[in-house]
């Protein structure tokens, strides 16, 4: 007996042919029915078996990658599917690309689409989903994060395009070749001993949050990773030498044009920890890292790294402010940007170790309040959970109300699943308040960062006011070097008899 193999399907009262095929049993929950049916749309027998053959291989790659087991997407193969999108669009609109308002539009919203990881997902989820089914791939959490990255940024490219043809002009794109070309590549090259630098980093990953130490330092680490895969056009650890490693921290400092500092600092430092730990756990036989030395120029200061007086006190004006009239901004990141900014002129905390705290982090002691930052609600760079007395000016322009009458646990943000989900929440807020400060603010002073200006500030100012510096180190969550200062805790009275030092900041 043989089997009927599938063909198009004609309605009989419109002469419309479809697909229409039977999904296997094991998949069925996955795609919510037990038939797969599409139009074709056409009427004509010939071509409806030619899209029937597209339609029908591209179902059977669905299949194949919701059976498939997540994998690791190499960084090339990423960038040709993202070029795949770019020259669909580009394709699609070849002779028209329509009214340059359109276009505009789109830029706005792409736009908005990075400022929110929500926003991205939503718009490009489905599309990068889509690509991955036509694959017939399944691929890991954090190559499908890397790879709607740059779905997002081939389609910011293609909009460019369409918006400059709108206006007519049809010149070439100047970078349309910076996707490589598909040579059928679908899984990560393997070195000859099996070692990736995907496979060490994850290693370390799990290591390090063993430890209970930062999910940040995870996500940046990984970045820098792949900044590294991307220059090499590998992962084989292997065919890594210092004299590569070297090549690649001259491309960062030289061609991207970052800091000596950032290269050294972030880039080297984090492959180097990556590379010391492989090592050290027996993955690898040599680091690559090994003897590369990057030497840090002096960079040129011209101003202080903390905000002025009129600085500070115009950012704490306009965050009064925020609540008066309408905004389409939510509500958390309203808030955002109404507190933050005043918690951190009065705490010295970093940005993110604010952005994270829940109501249940306001507490008393003796009648004092106090914040507490803990790693509990997030990630604390030190991994040490700290209090923070709460300034009489603060308490004085409402804060302690505020957070009384919070009604979700977490201040700025909505409340998360997990814990990794509340980090990336509270992270996203947190560059939404330096956004803010830029843009409508106007403290556009690229010497400064927006948001770790009020570190600075914070060490200035409570030198000036006479607050020693193991008080101030202990009130930021600086770690001492000095072994004495470890000993004992500093009580809520002497920290809050401290921060009252600090002069209040007269926002006018």
């Amino acid at each position: 007996m043989t089997l009927k193999m599938p063909n198009p399907i004609k309605n009989k009262k419109s002469g419309i042919f479809s697909i229409r095929v039977r999904v296997p049993a094991d998949l069925v929950t996955a795609f919510g029915r037990s038939e797969y049916v599409k139009s074709l749309r056409t009427r004509d027998p010939a071509e409806a078996k030619v899209r029937f053959a597209a339609e029908y291989a591209s179902f059977q790659k669905r299949c194949s990658a919701l059976r498939a087991k997540p994998q690791v997407l190499p960084f090339k193969k990423i960038m040709i599917l993202a070029g795949r999108a770019y020259h669909e669009l580009m394709e699609i609109l070849e002779n028209e690309p329509g009214e340059p308002e359109i276009w505009e539009g789109v830029k706005r919203l792409n736009a908005k689409a990075r400022l929110s990881d929500a926003h991205r997902d939503k718009w490009y989820g489905p599309y990068v989903d889509k690509l991955l089914e036509e694959e017939g791939i399944a691929v890991d959490a954090r190559s499908w994060e890397r790879l709607i990255v740059e779905v997002q940024k081939a389609h910011e490219q293609a909009a460019e395009q369409q918006h400059k043809r709108s206006l007519g002009d049809f010149s070439p794109d100047p970078n349309a070749d910076r996707f490589p070309k598909d040579l059928g590549e679908t899984v990560p090259d393997a070195s000859a001993s099996g070692v990736t630098l995907t496979a060490v980093f994850d290693h370390w990953a799990k290591d390090h949050l063993a430890n209970g130490k930062s999910h940040n330092t995870v996500t940046d680490f990984g970045r820098k990773i792949d900044a590294l895969k991307a220059y090499v056009g590998h992962e084989d650890l292997d065919r890594l030498t210092p004299k590569i490693i070297t090549q690649w921290c001259d491309h960062l400092r030289l061609e991207k044009e970052l800091t000596s500092k950032t290269v050294a600092g972030k880039y080297l430092a984090a492959v180097r920890t990556v590379c010391r730990h492989a090592k050290s756990k027996f993955l690898i036989t040599e680091d690559p890292t090994e003897g590369v030395k990057y030497k840090i120029s002096t960079r040129v200061q011209t101003r202080p790294k903390g905000y002025t007086d009129d600085e500070a006190a115009r950012i704490l004006r306009c965050a009064s402010q925020v609540t008066l009239g309408a905004s389409k901004a939510s509500y958390h990141n309203t808030m955002a940007r109404r507190w933050v900014p005043w918690i951190c002129a009065y705490t010295g905390a970093r940005v993110g170790e604010i952005t994270q705290l829940r109501a249940q982090d306001l507490t008393f002691e003796n009648d004092i309040p106090r914040l507490m930052i803990t790693p509990e609600a997030g990630t604390v760079k030190s991994g040490r959970y700290r209090f923070v007395p709460v300034h009489p000016h603060l308490q004085e322009v409402g804060l302690l109300e505020f957070i009384q009458s919070a009604e979700d646990d977490y201040l700025f943000h909505p409340g998360a699943r997990t814990k990794e989900e509340a980090v990336k929440r509270a992270a996203n807020a947190r560059d939404k308040v330096g956004v803010w400060v830029r843009n409508s603010v106007g403290i556009d002073d690229k010497r400064i960062q927006p948001n770790h200006a009020w570190r600075h500030r914070f060490k200035t100012e409570g030198r000036n006011a006479g607050i020693s510096t193991e008080y101030l180190g202990a009130i930021q969550g600086h770690v001492t070097a000095n072994a004495a200062e470890s000993y004992g805790e500093y009580s809520t009275e002497a920290l809050y008899r401290e921060i009252c030092k600090l002069p209040r900041i007269a926002v006018g």
